[in-house]
């Protein structure tokens, strides 16, 4: 009977102590599945933080991209007036051609052009007119 006795409290003192030991594996699998859902917090936050970084540089990026397009088109255009400017000096308005004509009177001969010299002029009336509207 005593034998029966010591080998049921060494039954129950195994039992209590693998009951003691899956106690402390889940507490531990617990706290490392704790750590993981901590890091995998930390780590979404860091993925929202570099893609909101991401959007801000693309924005900028956007933005001084139009403001190079936008001064290459004020560069050209600046030009293209430069050049409309000295070719204007180059060749009279037709103001200044009827001014011409009717100071010399109309029985006067007025200048001989080339119907290529009157295409060209026409030509250049008409990128005038396109350049105020332009303006506009």
């Amino acid at each position: 009977m005593l034998e029966n006795t010591v080998a049921a409290e060494n039954s129950v003192l195994i039992h209590a102590q693998e009951q003691a030991a899956k106690i402390r594996m889940e507490e531990e699998r617990q706290k490392w599945n704790k750590q993981i859902e901590q890091q995998k917090q930390e780590q979404l936050a860091l993925l929202k933080q570099i893609e909101e970084e991401r959007a801000h540089l693309e924005a900028d990026f956007l933005k001084i991209q139009m403001q190079t397009c936008l001064e290459e088109a004020k560069k050209k255009k600046k030009e293209e007036e430069q050049g409309q400017l000295v070719q204007s000096q180059n060749v009279p308005s037709t103001d200044q051609q009827n001014k011409v004509k009717h100071e010399t009177g109309n029985t006067a001969v007025s200048e001989t052009r080339s119907p290529i010299e009157d295409s060209h002029l026409q030509m250049i009336r008409n990128y005038q007119q396109r350049l105020l509207q332009q303006n506009r």
